[in-house]
C-alpha cells in the first residue's frame, strides 16, 4: 500500500471529522490557493454554490468526493451558506466548519476523476502563433479544474518565450 502524504491524513482527518459528527459540522480547508471540501462537506458546497463534485482516488487507494474554489471567492462562498439557511460556526485562515446546508448526494453529479492530460508541445516546424492556437484549442476547459488550468496558462507561458 502507497504511503499517505499530508495533505491525505488531513482530508482524512476533515472527513472523520465531519462523520463523527453525522455530517452536521461540515468543513472546508485551505490547500494552497484554494478550499477544499470533501465528501459531505463537498456535496454541501455544490448545493450552495452549483459547483461541480469529482470522484478523486488518492495513491493510498482511499476515494473521496471533493469540490473546491479559489480563496478568493471565500466571502462568496460564506454569504451564500448563510443565505441558504446555513450557518459559519468557526473559521481561521485556513479551516471553515459550518453547518445547516443539506449534505446528501440526492441531485449532486459526480464526475471521475480523469487522467491528468499534459498540453501537447508545439510542433517546431510550423509557425509559433497558429501553433500556439492549435495548443489552445486543444485544451479541454469543460472537464479541467481550476488548478489545471492555471498550470496550462503556464505552459503557455512556456511556449511563447521558446
Amino acid at each position: 500500500m502507497a504511503k499517505m502524504n499530508d495533505q491525505t491524513i488531513k482530508e482524512q482527518e476533515l472527513i472523520k471529522k465531519q462523520e463523527e459528527s453525522g455530517n452536521e459540522v461540515l468543513c472546508l480547508m485551505k490547500i494552497g490557493y484554494f478550499f477544499h471540501a470533501y465528501n459531505a462537506g463537498a456535496y454541501a458546497l455544490a448545493r450552495v454554490m452549483k459547483y461541480r463534485v469529482r470522484k478523486k482516488v488518492r495513491r493510498s487507494g482511499l476515494e473521496m468526493i471533493t469540490a473546491g474554489f479559489p480563496t478568493d471567492n471565500l466571502p462568496l462562498v460564506l454569504e451564500l451558506i448563510t443565505v441558504a439557511g446555513g450557518k459559519i460556526l468557526s473559521q481561521t485562515d485556513d479551516w471553515i466548519e459550518f453547518t445547516g446546508i443539506d449534505c446528501t448526494s440526492k441531485g449532486i453529479e459526480v464526475v471521475e476523476q480523469e487522467k491528468k492530460q499534459k498540453a501537447p508541445k508545439v510542433p517546431e516546424e510550423s509557425s509559433q502563433e497558429s501553433d500556439l492556437a492549435k495548443v489552445i484549442r486543444s485544451f479541454d476547459l469543460l472537464h479541467s479544474t481550476p488548478l489545471d488550468a492555471v498550470n496550462f496558462i503556464g505552459h503557455l507561458k512556456t511556449l511563447v518565450h521558446e
